[in-house]
């Protein structure tokens, strides 16, 4: 008997235009819906809808971002063939034609945990992205984020730049991208003359890798996974020990790469793919004996792709521009994919040889450059260690903890704050205070303690950074309807909290004011060790000798039972923000849409969704098509055991009274002593 299940697994449904395939995707993407097919009707699960055009399978732009110009592209304008689908066939349609010699593909090459771990480092808030560079030509830019290591790759020449010192479109010492990470063998060795990561065994190796994973340390991880691909055999003893060269590419689901054959003069033989997070098609295509050959392959997440030999010199490679791909007859949805590309860049002698490594054990890797654009060179400042002033708000703090918390202040009050779910360790602490105390709750956002101070007798000083939740604070959106908060029929003026935007680096309180602080989910939001200390200071100063504080903070280790758990202590944390919870917005009228073209050359407009629309108006936020959400990335340091501890061992005048764990929090309550 037919599963109705499986025969329904995948429906195609034709349509006279694309502007009505469009509509029926904005409105019916991620619902259900039932088809009468049955007496009763099936009633489908979430749709994932997706579509093909038929028109020009290629870009039409034959010069390609990672080497020359494709002459397939070009013999594809010229000749004007129409009536290819966008979506490119099944794998299974070019399994009659032999793997291009060379090319090796091993699933697996890195475990789901170090894949998880790579992904938070390497696209996390300490990623080194390399500033804006233009593509062969000049006119335009590269559009998709990169990173470079060890050497950095020229997208105008498709070459490698192999001058460290020199002034290009990057900025002065435009070659000085970061060094590769590597491994400090004194962790493995504590030989004095160990300083080669040749002298490592492979055990150890294994060993350095494992722990890295268990202790979540993202770049050694990463140095790991270079210094394994490096002594990787291939078949035959084939190894590439010299690998120098490192180019991270992100591509967002539907972006894909030219054909090309990346320049034979910047690197030898062997280049290297490790794919992570998601897979897709690549595809592999030559001109042989006036036949034109092609090759589909699937690259799964978590795999690594060799092109030696023939594969590396006499075969294109290319991914077609498209959010899914068909493999063997299932179509799988990419997501964002992340590509590590990894390559021995030679001089130019003759015979020309690998250039020096440029590594090192200091992490996070560093961009060493003045550029010529403001946004790069304030990247560039927010990642310099040495440049850090405690209560300078860096980059990354302002646009992924400020600016966030203002776009969605709506939001997290209706659905988090009004839960009324409160750390009882901050309960307990507020209720313990004597009557009549004065406490500054630094960071309260929407005052969810307030209602707890307010009820053990206390005078609370609110203050956080951003207005738009501190308007919440009091009634601000729903008159004080919220029995959590303190509303204005239930308390004189005396006893509600006062509160202010303040910065926790920099509070506007008199020293020795208050007789307690309370700061509660707020250092985790703090990128850096002196903002972290001068926090602690700031809470010092303000409350009176032999008060107290209570501190807590996200904690890195989470229950196993709970559903989020990190791979990293530096990350940005998803939150899915509801459009009609955000500042209304509207698509510029300016702002051309995305234009379609159809076989018979038909023009037509692509309606963008409230989500893309929504996400383009803040900066650094991406959006679900399907589901219909603004995605935010929210900055978050994750505390380690004892990391608190630690930080409150470096501040004369706090002494630890407790110190403990609790709902995925590490929490220190403190005393002040003054002299």
């Amino acid at each position: 008997m037919i599963s109705w299940k499986i025969l329904l697994q995948y429906i195609y449904v034709g349509f006279r235009s694309v502007k009505d395939t469009q509509v029926l995707m904005e409105n019916l993407q991620g619902s259900q819906v039932q088809l009468p097919l049955l007496e009763k009707g099936l009633v489908t699960g979430d749709l994932f809808l997706d579509w093909a055009d038929v028109t020009h399978r290629y870009n039409r732009d034959n010069t390609d971002d990672d080497g020359k110009n494709s002459k397939y592209n070009a013999r594809k304008k010229k000749s004007n063939v129409k009536g290819e689908s966008s979506r490119s066939e099944c794998t299974s349609t070019t399994s009659h034609v032999e793997i291009p010699k060379g090319l090796v593909l091993i699933e697996d090459f890195v475990s789901q945990k170090e894949e998880d771990i790579l992904m938070a480092v390497l696209t996390g808030p300490q990623a080194p992205w390399a500033p804006s560079q233009k593509r062969m030509g000049g006119t335009e830019q590269v559009k998709r984020r990169v990173q470079h290591y060890g050497y950095v790759f020229d997208y105008a020449t498709a070459d490698v730049i192999r001058d460290r010192t020199i002034k290009t479109q990057i900025g002065s010492n435009g070659g000085a991208c970061p060094p590769i990470p590597a491994i400090d063998v004194h962790k493995i060795n504590d030989t004095s003359d160990l300083n080669e990561n040749e002298k490592i065994t492979n055990e150890q190796l294994k060993t350095f890798l494992d722990t890295a994973v268990k202790e979540l340390n993202g770049w050694e991880v990463f140095a790991a996974i270079v210094e394994k691909t490096r002594r990787t055999d291939f078949g035959d003893s084939l190894t590439f020990p010299n690998l120098n060269q490192i180019t991270l590419n992100e591509y967002p689901p539907g972006q894909g790469i030219g054909s090309h054959v990346d320049t034979p003069s910047a690197f030898s033989d062997g280049l290297i793919s490790i794919s992570l997070n998601s897979g897709c098609v690549m595809e592999f295509r030559r001109q042989n004996e006036g036949q034109k050959e092609r090759k589909l392959i699937y690259l799964p997440p978590r795999s690594l792709l060799l092109m030696s030999g023939p594969a590396r010199y006499e075969w294109e490679h290319m991914i077609v521009n498209r959010r899914t791909d068909t493999v063997d007859g299932v179509v799988i949805p990419r997501k964002l994919r992340v590509s590590l590309t990894l390559r021995t860049a030679i001089d130019l002698g003759d015979p020309p040889k690998p250039l020096q490594r440029v590594e090192s054990h200091s992490y996070p890797p560093r961009w060493n450059i003045s550029s010529t654009n403001k946004e790069d060179e304030a990247n560039r400042n927010d990642q310099s260690s040495s440049s850090i002033n405690a209560k300078k708000t860096p980059e990354c703090e302002k646009q992924h903890v400020h600016a966030f918390y203002d776009a969605v202040a709506q939001q997290w009050h209706h659905t988090r704050s009004k839960r009324g779910v409160l750390w009882p360790g901050a309960t307990k602490f507020l209720e313990a205070l004597p009557q009549g105390s004065i406490v500054a709750d630094v960071g309260c956002g929407d005052g969810k303690y307030f209602a707890a101070g307010w009820m053990s007798g206390c005078f609370v000083l609110g203050s956080d950074i951003s207005l738009p939740l501190l308007q919440t604070a009091l009634g601000g959106t729903d008159g004080g309807a919220d029995p959590r908060q303190v509303q204005y029929d239930q308390s004189g003026a005396s006893a509600r909290p006062a509160v202010l935007v303040a910065d926790c680096m920099n509070l506007p309180f008199l020293q020795n004011s208050c007789d307690a602080a309370i700061c509660i989910a707020v250092m985790h939001h703090l990128s850096s060790e002196e903002r972290r200390l001068q926090c602690l200071l700031e809470l010092k100063r303000v409350v009176k000798n032999e008060g107290k504080i209570m501190v807590q903070a996200w904690a890195l280790e989470q229950d196993k039972k709970n559903k989020r758990q990190f791979a990293g202590t530096d990350i940005f944390v998803p939150f899915n923000a509801q459009p009609k919870y955000l500042n209304k917005v509207t698509q510029p009228k300016n702002e051309k849409e995305p234009i379609q073209e159809s076989n018979d050359g038909e023009h037509s407009k692509v309606p963008k969704s409230a989500a893309e629309v929504y996400s383009n108006a803040y900066e650094g936020a991406d959006f679900d098509e399907t589901k219909g959400l603004v995605v935010f990335k929210r900055y978050c340091h994750l505390y380690r055991y004892g990391e608190l501890e630690y930080l409150v061992n470096q501040v004369d005048g706090l002494n630890m009274i407790e110190a403990g764990y609790e709902s995925g929090n590490h929490y220190v309550l403190l005393q002040v002593t003054k002299s």
